[in-house]
């Protein structure tokens, strides 16, 4: 055919020409696209108040240590937060800026160490790992009530220099159970499909078992 019968043809023609879709083809696109949506959902994105971050030391051995030593801070004012959103990127967990999502600072999820919350359910706390220089640090979070502004105004909120906000729909232990199981089926996926990013496996590989010589 002439070039002009080419041009003359619908777009759609000129598509079929080239790709013609079997049913079977068809039929697994279809199925990869329906695990794609039965796949658990793990993203883990949240805007929180980044209140402090401090190092394991001689008097602070623990994160729940960390949580009294930040309870007297903030009884007497020295605290100065920042709102920031918390994520799991990849293999990372992320802080980024809340307006310019400028990235603060990231942990490898292999360094993380646990989390908890404390102070009536309003802080949630996370121990990583740090390399350089090697220590534990445990970040604290204010985490955001629904309904209530980052300052902490409106709909019975109090103001940032009043305290903590008091529990009732803070969701610190909702987050922390959400960041636990994102980062189980992160470390999951890590170890079963992709190798590790930042180093060697979570848990050291076993040395092959020695059986006794068969009895004669």
């Amino acid at each position: 055919p002439s070039r002009g019968e080419y041009d003359n043809r619908t777009p759609l023609q000129q598509s079929n020409s080239f790709v013609r879709l079997t049913g079977k083809s068809i039929y697994n696109q279809r199925k990869d696209y329906g695990e794609t949506l039965l796949k658990p959902q793990n993203d883990f994105q949240h805007h929180v108040e980044h209140l402090l971050t401090m190092h394991l030391e001689r008097e602070l051995r623990t994160a729940e240590d960390c949580l009294w030593r930040l309870r007297e801070l903030e009884e007497q004012g020295r605290i100065w937060g920042q709102d920031v959103i918390l994520a799991v990127q990849e293999q990372e967990l992320v802080l980024s800026d809340v307006e310019s999502k400028e990235e603060l600072e990231a942990f490898p999820l292999e360094n993380v160490q646990g989390c908890s919350t404390g102070l009536d359910n309003t802080v949630l706390a996370i121990s990583v790992q740090e390399r350089n220089p090697p220590r534990t640090s445990v970040l604290l979070f204010q985490c955001e009530r629904l309904g209530v502004s980052p300052e902490g105004a409106g709909m019975g909120g109090s103001p940032r220099n009043g305290g903590l906000i008091a529990a009732g729909s803070c969701q610190a232990e909702t987050l922390r159970n959400s960041l636990e199981k994102v980062l189980r089926q992160r470390k999951e996926e890590q170890s079963n499909h992709y190798g590790h990013r930042y180093g060697g496996p979570d848990i050291a590989p076993v040395p092959a078992p020695t059986y006794p010589a068969p009895e004669r």
